[in-house]
């Protein structure tokens, strides 16, 4: 493979949206938890490979109802799964999935996140920062097929969770992310 199979969309929220999501990130901002806290990729050795702090949506709000982040961001994800999974035959597990979470993470000076899998089906990323930008890097890095997803503001990717990724360091702070995580649960 050549490529890895993904669906980017630029500019995805209002300038009212990116506000609720913006205002949420900042409250979130002193509930985030160091990698270890935050069920982070680990090395062969066991490491953490990933310099960010994070929380799931799910263990700060008994319903999604209650986050202006999570209504926001998931009244589109079923149109962006249709879209995806009509890129390549390999994202249509995709249209399977009955199980999510969300996390909110936040990068600052020197923070990154080394190449590795996540163990879904479908990972999706929102990406968000005050204007004007304070910091320089925060790209998304295919590394098995050397693409880079240049990072904006307002983004959103949805790629599958076999494929090798990375966000190198950072210079400066205030890379937002919000990652949704796609599975199959039997029922």
């Amino acid at each position: 493979m050549n490529k890895v199979p993904y669906l980017l969309k630029r500019d995805v929220f209002s300038n009212e949206e990116l506000q609720l999501i913006y205002d949420e990130l900042q409250f979130l901002k002193q509930l985030m938890k160091q990698p270890e806290e935050t069920a982070s990729a680990t090395g062969l050795d066991g490491n953490y490979i990933k310099n960010n702090n994070g929380v799931f949506l799910e263990s700060v709000y008994s319903k999604g109802s209650n986050s202006s982040i999570f209504k926001i961001v998931t009244k589109n994800i079923p149109q962006f799964i249709e879209e995806y999974s009509n890129i390549e035959i390999t994202n249509r597990s995709a249209l399977n999935c009955n199980s999510s979470w969300t996390l909110a993470s936040h990068y600052e000076h020197n923070g990154y996140y080394a190449p590795h899998t996540d163990a879904t089906v479908a990972t999706i990323l929102f990406w968000f920062n005050k204007e004007p930008r304070t910091f320089s890097g925060g790209d998304l890095i295919f590394n098995d097929t050397d693409e880079v997803i240049e990072y904006q503001n307002n983004t959103m990717i949805i790629f599958p969770g076999w494929a090798m990724h990375s966000v190198p360091k950072l210079k400066g702070e205030g890379r937002y992310c919000v990652t949704v995580g796609l599975n199959i649960v039997p029922q």
